[in-house]
């Protein structure tokens, strides 16, 4: 036997004329598998013609398949002999065609199938004719590209159907024809006009026109309707023009189209001359326009006069003037004057003039009397509309002035009521007012409304927008003309209102079997009247069938006001909804929109159909009916059903389905059932989508009972030469109720029955006995129920003593020719069977080198080879073979060879699936690819195939449609183009290879026609205007990328910069504004000042939204800041605090600094003043305060621009709340160098007491005792807590001066009320202060110091004997100066002051002295006498500076004049009568550490005794300053100066010649 094998070529193996050897790997089928082994040739049959062949042949034995032959030559068949089946016998296939425009028809084809071509496809033949022209000759196309594969059919007839096929041909002829396809060409525009157009006027504004239908053979398309144009013609840049004035839209009669059709035009000017036009319109566009007719309009009565004013106005006459009305509306015949004095008809004189008379002279006139005056003209149909004006005569009218105190009242969304004072009225009535207004959107003045009541004082103002910021003025006009107009109304804002309209344009697109995507043009700011709350869509099922149930409409709320589209989901599929939409703001919504009606996508059925029923009609049939799926389930076109049943008491059973593809067939026939089984049966309904859901409940049913099938599992446990047991199991199919079983044997070959028994249903066993031994029996079994005796089980056996295990089988043999993709059949030969017949074999496989695993059907041991089946493509497998008899399983054959099966086409589908419309006739499919173990093992021949097909409202299945194919693996996405737009499109994409298609993905919808912007505005450039308003300007995008109408822009701005930080865990977000399709231009305002915006456009269409364009920048002017924050107070004392404040919120700009002004609160003549001062920082230290007193302190902040608002807050000086009680009781004790203080604390207030103030005021000697220094100055700040007294030192007041003190507690609140002192203090005079300390014995004089001294002596003999030698040095110094003293300590206190004045009157002093805090004597000047400082003195307590006197240069003169002066080492020239108050802070605390220490210092200490002298001489040398502005003395310098120095206690001194320096304690000339 032997097997002719040849490869199945597709037609991409064909080619010319080269013919290319078929891959040797391509699927090779089998054709003759039973040749005789004797035969050398065939004759293969039934082959196609003009096809290419390989063969080869492979040998089989009873073994199995040899390896095959290699392919023979290549061999193709001729075309074929026969005439009837030459030409391809089949048409292209996918045949569709559509319009392309009103003279085009796009169509496209697949080739033939392959079994239809005959040959190689040379070209296509396309032919097209009229519908129902059957007798007219088709018009033919030779296409000889047989790759091309559509074509487009040009000048054709505009709205006409037409028939189109296409065959297909080869080099024997032209094949079969497609079927006839009608396809419409576009509609185009009339090109014939209405005819017998006839107008008449009939009024002065209206005109009735009449015309007759043009040709409906030349409408080229549905009449529309016609449009009536009235034309003027104007001389328009020289050249004569005609205008289109009016325009209006009349349908087409529906009762009669051919009859004449009668249209009013009206909206026509008065007494005017038109020409009249008609045409007819369809889709596409309008048609030609009639001849224009021409016509006038009626006159009728003018207009009011223009320009009227008075001139010569005297007591006894004026002259009245006016201009013709701006329309006259006819012929002027002429005009009336009637004047009388105001409020009196009785005076009413009449005066008739001519139509060419302007002006007329009114004599005889009232002096000083108020004129009423009424002008109007007259045509023949009567007088037009009177203007009216009021003088005074004799007195000339002029320009009336501007109103006055403007009001407003009953503000409202529309309107509001202003009120007013009125002006002069310039000596006539008012004629008109004129209300003007900004809003915040535009700063310039606009006219609002212009209101004529000559006497009103309050105007009701129209026209407003409901929540907008405006500000009003009013002017007025008199016949002479406008006044000035008013001051501005303050800002208000009109309340809200209803929004202004529906959004517009709402479409309704489905989405997807349960979803709609709505789409609307938002509203604008300006159209919200109010704040807004979003937008509502209410939606509900649209329900036709009359009867049913309505569905209450559902709404959703989308809260966002600048969103232009939602998708509804949760929807019913399948179904007609209908949406409306409204806009709400906090007042309410808007009208409703229009109704938009839309249907969602199809699906598979959601319910399953009703009434199912059931009925075993035998032991292997049931019938099953059913009814519909109700209609609100079906989701779709039902396709069919499909029954699935499955019997319900046996796990695992597969379950079975049986199609009705018909959806108007109710009933079918279960066939080849299981007997005497139970059933589980349910119905589903099918769409073009897939199945829908399964009927329930299941319907249980059962077949009839009938005979049982064979017994199962027989076999013979045990054995011998002359017995055999046998043992069976109830049949896998008992079909009834199991009654007895029958056993018989015989000898096997024997036709004599042995024995035959039967056995109760329970027993299932038999042992026979009485066997020949070494012999064959043949034993067969059989089952019997009610209706009898069933099939019968056969089994042989052998008795015999010496059974076993049988032979494992041989190798399992595979040939080529018998591998499959999902399938591998093999063969085997059977071992030994061990004298046990054989009962099955067993098979197990394994997978790409996987694990063993046992398939679950057991093999008949009577056939030697097995087909495994569900295997999966291009894998290795393995076999091996068990095979089992009575005694059980023999060993595993050996495997076989490892095989793979064939590539097949891709198992799975693609995921992914999108479509996304990218122009208005071209959408991008997009998908996800396939891994590469998806393609079954031929992943290089793979790609994807893109099927699309118009949607209609009865969709088929997609095949025979146009498709697209995409080779390669990896791609994902595809460009459709050429669409028809305004159409539903549904879109499958699968994927393929060289073995077939793959899976299709269920089909994806798309509405051509509408596609986002592919292009973004241009030219964005944005400017700030103002320091809230940014000015855009653009240009839309590229006509070529706006794919449809621009509905609208988008603006997204968002800050970048800002002066001013935002809240912790806040972030600036995006804001968006919306501007209607016509704008180029845009002011965002209400913004930021002083901030960077960055600013994007885009635009959006009814598709949705394009991309944005590329950022710009901008930042808003700088503006005023807003108010400083938290204006504080602290450290407030009697006479100065210190205040803070914080920047301001809105810095608006960059702030320079910040102005304080305060004042007092209360007008007081004594010190009321006001004080502003600038600084850079957040806090001033404010001094010189008056006491107890009210202050308004206000700070301003300053930008660039200017100061901004302040922040104002009130402040007394003195104590505050929760500060301490004041001490009382204060007594001062007078010392030799201090002042002692004690006072009696009084309650701390809320806190503990921290310190005290230590103030003191002074009064001059010889000034009389009520003269004080107004000001107080703190001397003292304590830290230390709460303490009862104080010791102030003489050394940080001024020598012989009066004080008066006092003493203030603080704690943390603040101050307390002083305790005054009731006596004051005088204090010593410098001198007293120098050399007090000598009156009184000092320590080391007295007894106690020198034993101390001596004994100390005796214990630190060398330290005594050092200091005697240092000591002996300078005692003869010591003794002179000690001597000096005394003499002058000698003097009586009267004789010391009377020195002390005398020289204080001689003032001949060079230098300024001064005091410091240690009583030390400085001089200005190079050699003063000084004690060395061991602190700063306070340098803000200055006297004034001594007379010059003439003095040697570098001499320093030391006057007891300067006891008079305070102790300080600047030498500035202060006056006398500076306060110490204007001591700064800084100041103060030093000298409050200098009077610390001051009084810390002891002046009779025995260091100072001895130091002084020699610091003296030290500070009076080394700390020499400059005359500063003094008179000097005018001798010749020396050429060296005095050098002293101190050497050992000695005083050295080398003058120069002519040198007078000074000895140490001496002041006057030596």
């Amino acid at each position: 036997m032997a097997t002719v094998q040849y490869p199945n070529l597709l037609s991409s193996d064909v080619r010319s004329p080269n013919w290319v050897i078929p891959d040797p790997l391509l699927n090779w089928i089998t054709e003759l598998s039973n040749v005789s082994a004797d035969q050398r040739w065939i004759l293969l049959e039934n082959l196609k013609a003009a096809t290419v062949y390989q063969f080869r042949v492979s040998a089989v034995n009873r073994v199995g398949e040899g390896s095959p032959s290699e392919p023979s030559n290549v061999v193709e068949l001729p075309q074929e002999e026969f005439p009837l089946h030459r030409a391809p016998s089949g048409p292209p296939v996918g045949f569709v065609g559509s319009a392309r425009s009103m003279s085009e028809i796009i169509s496209q084809w697949q080739p033939p199938l392959e079994e239809h071509r005959n040959g190689q496809i040379l070209g296509y033949i396309l032919r097209y004719r009229l519908f129902g022209y059957n007798n007219v000759p088709w018009s033919y196309q030779n296409i000889t590209n047989e790759a091309q594969r559509n074509f487009l059919i040009q000048e054709l007839i505009t709205w006409k159907d037409y028939i189109v096929q296409i065959a297909a041909y080869n080099n024997m002829g032209v094949g079969v024809y497609t079927e006839g396809s009608k396809i419409k060409t576009k509609e185009g525009v009339p090109e014939a006009p209405p005819t017998n157009v006839k107008v008449e006027a009939i009024n002065s504004t209206a005109a009735r026109c009449r015309w007759t239908p043009p040709n409906p053979q030349q409408i080229n398309g549905i009449n529309q309707g016609y449009k009536i144009q009235a034309w003027q013609r104007r001389l328009i840049d020289g050249e004569w023009k005609d205008i289109e004035r009016r325009m209006m839209t009349v349908p087409p009669s529906l009762i009669d189209p051919l009859a004449e059709q009668t249209a009013i035009l009206g909206g026509l000017e008065k007494f005017s001359e038109y020409n009249i036009s008609v045409l007819c319109f369809t889709d596409p566009g309008d048609g030609v326009a009639s001849v224009q007719v021409p016509v006038m309009t009626q006159d009728d009565v003018p207009d009011e006069i223009t320009a009227l004013h008075f001139d010569d106005v005297s007591d006894r006459s004026v002259k009245v003037l006016w201009a013709p009305p701006r329309f006259s509306n006819g012929i002027l015949t002429g005009y009336t004057v009637r004047y009388q004095v105001k409020d009196r008809p009785d005076t009413l004189k009449s005066f008739n003039l001519t139509a060419d008379d302007t002006e007329l002279t009114v004599n005889q006139l009232q002096a000083t009397t108020h004129y009423w005056f009424e002008i109007f003209a007259w045509t023949r149909v009567g007088s037009g509309a009177p203007k009216t004006a009021t003088i005074q005569s004799g007195v000339e009218p002029v320009l009336p002035h501007a109103p006055t105190s403007l009001a407003l009242s009953n503000i409202e969304a529309f309107s509001v009521v202003l009120q007013f004072t009125p002006g002069f009225d310039g000596n006539s009535s008012i004629t008109k007012w004129k209300v003007e207004g900004q809003t915040a959107r535009n700063m310039t003045w606009f006219t609002i409304c212009e209101i004529n009541d000559p006497d009103a004082e309050t105007l009701t103002v129209t026209g407003l927008v409901p929540f907008t910021q405006y500000r009003l003025r009013l002017s007025a006009s008199n016949v002479v003309g406008s006044s000035k107009p008013s001051e501005a109304t303050k800002d208000f804002q009109t309340i809200q209102a209803r929004p202004k309209h529906p959004p517009f344009n709402v479409t309704v697109r489905a989405m997807s079997a349960q979803q709609l995507r709505v789409r609307w043009i938002p509203l604008q700011q300006t159209e919200w009247y109010g704040n807004p709350r979003g937008y509502n869509i209410s939606y509900k099922q649209l329900v036709k069938t009359p009867g049913t149930v309505k569905y209450l409409p559902r709404s959703v709320v989308i809260e966002d006001h600048t969103a232009n589209s939602h998708v509804l989901d949760g929807l019913e599929e399948w179904t007609l909804y209908e949406v409306i939409m409204n806009a709400c703001n906090d007042v309410g919504c808007s009208k409703e929109s229009g109704t938009a009606i839309e249907r969602t996508r199809e699906a598979v059925p959601s319910y399953g159909p009703l009434d199912v029923q059931a009925n075993a009609t035998s032991s292997t049939t049931v019938v099953v009916r059913w009814g519909e799926v109700p209609r609100q389930h079906r989701n779709g076109q039902i396709d069919g059903y499909k029954v699935f049943y499955a019997a319900a008491d046996r796990g695992g059973q597969q379950v079975l389905h049986k199609t009705i593809p018909n959806n108007a067939t109710f009933t079918t026939t279960l066939t080849e059932l299981k007997k005497f089984v139970v059933y589980h049966v349910q119905v589903l309904a099918y769409t073009r989508l897939g199945n829908g859901a399964l009927s329930t409940p299941p319907i249980r049913v059962q077949t009839f009972e009938d005979t049982p099938g064979v017994p199962s599992n027989v076999s013979f446990p045990d054995v011998t030469l002359t017995m055999a047991r046998i043992i069976w199991d109830v049949p896998m199919d008992p079909n009834g109720e199991i009654l007895a079983y029958q056993v018989t044997y015989t000898l096997n070959g024997s036709a004599m029955l042995n024995y035959s028994r039967e056995f109760p249903p329970s027993d299932r066993t038999f042992r026979a006995t009485g066997l020949l031994p070494e012999k064959y029996y043949s034993f067969s079994c059989t089952a019997q129920t009610r209706l009898g005796w069933g099939k019968i089980a056969t089994a042989l056996v052998y008795t015999t003593n010496n059974r076993e295990r049988p032979q494992a089988p041989s190798v399992p043999q595979i040939s080529r020719s018998q591998i499959q993709a999902h399938q591998i059949t093999f063969s085997w030969t059977p071992g030994r069977d061990g004298f046990a017949p054989l009962r099955y074999y067993t098979v197990e496989m394994r997978e790409n080198e996987g694990r063993w695993q046992p398939l679950p059907e057991r093999v008949d041991p009577l056939l030697s080879s097995y087909t495994a089946l569900g295997l999966r493509p291009y894998m290795t497998y393995q076999f091996r073979i068990q095979a089992t008899n009575d005694l059980g399983p023999s060993a595993f054959s050996r495997e076989s060879v490892v095989v793979r099966t064939l590539p097949a086409a891709p198992a799975a589908g693609v995921g992914g699936l999108k479509v996304v419309p990218i122009t208005t006739t071209s959408v991008r499919v997009q998908w996800s690819a396939l891994e590469t173990g998806m393609w079954n093992g031929d992943a290089g021949t793979g790609g994807y195939r893109i099927l699309y097909q118009q949607l209609s409202d009865f969709p088929t299945a997609l095949q025979s449609t146009p498709k697209t194919d995409v080779h390669g693996i990896n791609e994902n996405s595809v460009v459709l183009s050429d669409l028809q737009q305004d159409r539903n499109y549904e879109i499958v994409v699968l994927p393929f290879n060289s073995q077939g298609p793959g899976p299709a993905t269920p089909p994806a919808a798309v509405y051509v026609g509408e596609a986002v912007p592919t292009g973004e505005p241009r030219a964005v450039d944005a400017a700030p205007i103002s320091s809230t308003e940014v000015r855009l300007l653009w240009k839309p995008p590229k006509q070529s990328m706006q794919n449809g109408d621009i509905l609208g822009y988008k603006i997204y701005y968002l800050v970048t910069y800002s002066p001013q930080a935002l809240e912790p865990g806040r972030k600036w977000e995006e804001e968006i504004e919306v501007v209607s399709a016509t704008a180029t231009s845009h002011s965002l305002v209400f913004l930021d000042k002083f901030t960077e915006y960055r600013i994007q456009l885009l635009a959006f269409n009814p598709a949705g939204d394009g991309p944005r364009s590329a950022p710009i920048t901008v930042k808003t002017l700088p503006g005023v800041p807003s108010a400083p924050l938290h204006l504080r107070f602290s450290d407030i004392t009697m006479q100065s605090l210190e205040v803070t404040w914080d920047a301001p919120k809105f810095l608006n700009g960059e702030i320079l600094g910040y102005l304080v002004t305060y004042e007092t609160t209360e007008e007081n003549e004594k010190f009321s003043k006001q004080v502003k001062q600038k600084v850079s920082n957040t806090t001033l230290r404010v001094q010189n305060l008056e006491e107890e007193v009210t202050y308004t302190f206000t700070v301003r902040a300053q930008t660039s621009v200017d100061y901004g608002p302040g922040v104002s807050e009130n402040v007394t000086t003195g104590p505050q709340d929760g500060s301490p009680v004041a001490p009382r009781d204060l007594i001062l004790t007078k010392t030799l160098s201090s002042v002692e203080m004690h006072w009696i604390n009084g309650p701390s207030g809320r806190g503990p007491i921290l310190g005290y103030l230590i103030e003191a005021k002074k009064r001059e000697k010889g000034e009389p005792s009520f003269v004080y220094d107004s000001r107080w100055t703190k001397i003292e700040q304590t830290r230390k807590g709460m303490m009862q007294d104080f010791t102030v030192s003489y050394h940080i007041l001024m020598p012989s001066t009066a004080y008066t003190f006092r003493v203030i507690a603080y704690n943390r609140y603040g101050i307390s009320f002083p305790v005054y002192s009731k006596d004051s203090i005088l204090t010593p005079s410098k001198l007293h202060l120098e050399y007090g300390y000598l009156q009184h014995k000092p320590f080391y004089r007295q007894t106690w110091f020198m034993v101390s001294l001596a004994a100390t002596s005796i214990v630190i003999i060398v330290m005594v004997i050092a200091v005697l030698c240092v000591k002996s040095k300078s005692y003869k110094y010591k003794q002179e100066a000690q001597k000096t003293l005394e003499e002058s300590m000698a003097m009586s206190i009267d004789e010391r002051q009377e020195l002390a004045l005398e020289l204080y009157r001689s003032r001949h002093g060079v230098g300024t002295g001064t005091l410091n805090s240690v009583g030390t004597l400085r001089s200005g000047t190079l050699g003063t006498l000084g004690r060395k400082s061991t602190n700063r003195p306070p340098p803000g307590v200055h006297l004034g500076k001594s007379p010059p006197r003439p003095s040697p240069a570098s001499v320093a003169y030391h006057s007891d004049e300067e006891s008079l002066k305070c102790y300080d080492e600047n030498p500035d020239d202060s006056s006398v009568t500076e306060k110490p108050s204007e001591v700064s802070s800084s100041e103060a605390s030093q000298h409050s550490e200098s009077e610390n220490e001051s009084v810390r210092s002891d002046p009779h200490s025995f260091v100072n005794h001895y130091a002084n002298v020699n610091d003296s001489l030290r500070q009076s040398w080394k700390k020499t300053k400059p005359v500063r502005n003094y008179s000097s003395y005018t001798d010749s310098e020396p050429e060296g100066s005095a050098v002293m120095s101190l050497n050992g206690g000695q005083i050295i001194v080398n003058n120069m010649a002519r040198s007078r320096a000074p000895l140490p304690g001496f002041s006057s000339f030596v």
